[in-house]
Order: structure tokens, then C-alpha cells, then sequence
């Protein structure tokens, strides 16, 4: 800045909000009357900040930086401060020991603050002038790597050989041919079973699917420090508790632990596909942030199946644990900014890829032009029997 660089009277504080004597010609005067001195070039101390942020667990209040309160930084740069919620502190965690699950958990996640690639401006609507400060959240190289590495296992391209697999799985020769058997799930798939998976393709084999979610959970097994502790439940789950009515004890035995290995109650994310009649939506109950999601990739909302799904909820830990929870105050998410489908035909697609993404921490960060590619990785996955 032009009046950061000029020169003052001896003995004048460099931080002085007085205006500059009218023989001082080098000081701008339209800029003297207004406290600029957070924005002083040569007070860049106390920015220093990292585009990683933390919860902090203390309730005390803090400030962004020296000199800003949060009402001035929700102003200035877009912020948006809730005093409700736990306080957020910046700290550094870019460097060569962060993982690259730590940065995908920061970088993905909704609660970190604004990136500024380029310097913000401050109106002053006084004189009709701006003046260029700069942004309080600086990028990192390091993380810039971090989240390519991120990117780019969620994105790999098959191998040669993989490819080759899916093509000839895909190819009618093989069409009644077994083409593997998961051992736990005793789930068979043939060739014209995985034929959903092939472009264009309405995924509404239920085999297909449930195969996926059994091979998300084992991914989930061999990495537990990676994943949330998530349950999947088959495609039959809804249908079994919600038909003809509403009906816990139809589905009370499909939890038990002796069956599951884990409590059903101790997971951090519990996933339940909907069928419609020619649609798949998801329905969440999202232990880690207390509330009830709804996922459809056509923008709609169904209340009657939140409702079911809260209830088995409550109906569950009275059975497994004896105790009444208290679900007052939950909340109810119609979830609206997610990846829309564009056709009439990948709905089961997005609703897997949104468990896909959720089970790993992540922000649902695909769009439909990634379809195809997810239906060949799909089929590479269930043809290796191991989600990647």
C-alpha cells in the first residue's frame, strides 16, 4: 500500500489514528481520517495464520487476530461466527508429518473457514475509496499436495489390466457365467448381474448393491483409523421395517451383536438405503452430529421416512441398551447442496458414492460427470471383491 511505505515525522507513533499535518503532502489525507491500522503494511505480525482449523474444546472466547473481533471478521472477509457452537482455533498442521487423512478431514470439511486465493478489499462508503488488506488465511503448498494426493484416490484411473477385467465381465460371453462369490455374504454375482453397472444402465439390482456396502464395511475393518465406525444396511432393511407399517420387531434380530461383531448404538454413522418404486434415496442417522439426513439425487423429501428411521432409532437403544434417548433435539436434514443426478437412470450410482464419500469424512465433492468413471470402478471393485 502507497501510504504504508511513506515517510513520517520524527517521534510520530507509526499506528497514530491522527491525521498528518497539511505540510505532510505524502501522506494520502482521505485515507488519514479512518483506522487503517490493522491493514498497516508493516503490521503483518499478526497474520500468520494457516487455512487448518480445530475444534477447540474450551468455551473461551477468542478473536480471529489482533485487533479483529469476529463481528468485524464476519463483515470483512464472509465469515460467519455462531457463538452457539464450539469456538474454532487456527493453529498449523501443515507440515511433513500431517497425514493425508488429516488433511482431507480439514480440507473436506464445512466447519474450516474461507480460502482466499486472491486479496480482499474493504469499501469505505464515506469517500467511495477501497483499500487492499490482506487475506487472513494464507494457502499452503504443502496442503496443496495434501489434497491433490486426496483427490487423486478418490479419482485413480484403472489399470490396463482392470480395465481389460471389466470389459470382458461386461462382454456377453460371460453373461451367465459366476464371476465371484463373497464368502461372508454368500452374495453371488454373474455377468448379466453386473450389466447394471454398464453405461447408461439403471443400477436397481439389489445384489449389486449390498454387495458394495459389504465390501465399504470391510474396507472400513482393515482401516479403522481411516473411516468412521459406520453400519450399512442392506437394501431389505427399510422395506422390512416400514411394510405393511411401521414394525420394530420385524427387523430386531438384524442387529444383535453376536451378528454384527460391534454395537449397532456405538457407530458414528448408520446408512439406510431407500428403494422407492423407480428411485434410490438415502436416509442417515448421523450419530457424531446428532441429526437425521435424507439424501435424494433428484432434490426431494420424503418426512415419513425420516420419522420411521428416528423412531427405529429410539426403539433400538431401548432394546440393545434399555434406555429411552431423547431425540428432542436432533435435527432433520433435507440435504439440498449434494451432487444432482441429470438423467433419469443413475439414481443408485449417487446413492452409493454419497455413502462412498460420507463413510470417509468427506464432503461430497463428485457431480454427474464422474458417473461413468464410478460405474467401471464400481465393477473393478466388486469383480476384486475389495472396495478401494
Amino acid at each position: 500500500m502507497a501510504y504504508a511505505a511513506t515517510k513520517r515525522k520524527r517521534g510520530q507513533d507509526r499506528f497514530s489514528d491522527k491525521p498528518a499535518s497539511s505540510s505532510d503532502s505524502t501522506i494520502p489525507p482521505r485515507l488519514s481520517r479512518h483506522k487503517v491500522r490493522e491493514f498497516h503494511a508493516r503490521c503483518r505480525g499478526f497474520l500468520r495464520f494457516r487455512s487448518l482449523v480445530r475444534r477447540n474444546k474450551t468455551t473461551k472466547p477468542t478473536s480471529v487476530c489482533v485487533g479483529i473481533g469476529h463481528e468485524e471478521a464476519s463483515n470483512l472477509f464472509g465469515y460467519k461466527f455462531d457463538s452457539s457452537k464450539p469456538v474454532h482455533e487456527v493453529i498449523d498442521l501443515v507440515d511433513e508429518d500431517s497425514s493425508i487423512e488429516q488433511a482431507a478431514q480439514v480440507v473436506e470439511d464445512d466447519k474450516v473457514e474461507k480460502e482466499y486465493s486472491s486479496p480482499c478489499r474493504a469499501r469505505n462508503d464515506e469517500k467511495g475509496s477501497y483499500l487492499r488488506v490482506v487475506p487472513l488465511i494464507r494457502r499452503s503448498p504443502r496442503l496443496k499436495k495434501k489434497r491433490a494426493e486426496v483427490s487423486r484416490e478418490l479419482f485413480l484411473p484403472l489399470k490396463e489390466e482392470e480395465d481389460a477385467q471389466v470389459k470382458s465381465a461386461f462382454s456377453v460371453r460371460n453373461r451367465m457365467k459366476v464371476l465371484v462369490l463373497h464368502k461372508n455374504s454368500g452374495i453371488e454375482i454373474r455377468g448379466e448381474t453386473l450389466q447394471c453397472l454398464k453405461p447408461c444402465a439403471w443400477l436397481n439390482d439389489d445384489v449389486v448393491i449390498n454387495l458394495y456396502l459389504e465390501l465399504l464395511k470391510e474396507r472400513e475393518t482393515r482401516d479403522p483409523q481411516k473411516y468412521f465406525m459406520c453400519h450399512f444396511f442392506n437394501t431389505f432393511f427399510y422395506v422390512k421395517l416400514t411394510r405393511p407399517s411401521y414394525n420394530y420387531k420385524a427387523v430386531r434380530r438384524w442387529t444383535r451383536h453376536k451378528r454384527l461383531g460391534y454395537n449397532l448404538i456405538d457407530c458414528d454413522i448408520i446408512f439406510v438405503p431407500i428403494h422407492g418404486v423407480v428411485h434410490w434415496t438415502l436416509a442417515v442417522i448421523n450419530k457424531r452430529e446428532c441429526k437425521f439426513m435424507y439424501l435424494d439425487s433428484l432434490n426431494g423429501s420424503d418426512p415419513t421416512i425420516l420419522t420411521a428411521v428416528a423412531k427405529y432409532f429410539v426403539d433400538e437403544v431401548k432394546d440393545k441398551n434399555g434406555k429411552t434417548i431423547d431425540i428432542s433435539s436432533w435435527g432433520m436434514e433435507y440435504v439440498k447442496d449434494l451432487p444432482l443426478q441429470q438423467n433419469g437412470y443413475d439414481c443408485g450410482l449417487f446413492m452409493l458414492k454419497y455413502i462412498d464419500f460420507y463413510s470417509r469424512g468427506l464432503g461430497l465433492k463428485f457431480s454427474q460427470t464422474n458417473m461413468p468413471y464410478f460405474r467401471v470402478r464400481t465393477a473393478k471393485e466388486i469383480l476384486r471383491l475389495q472396495a478401494d
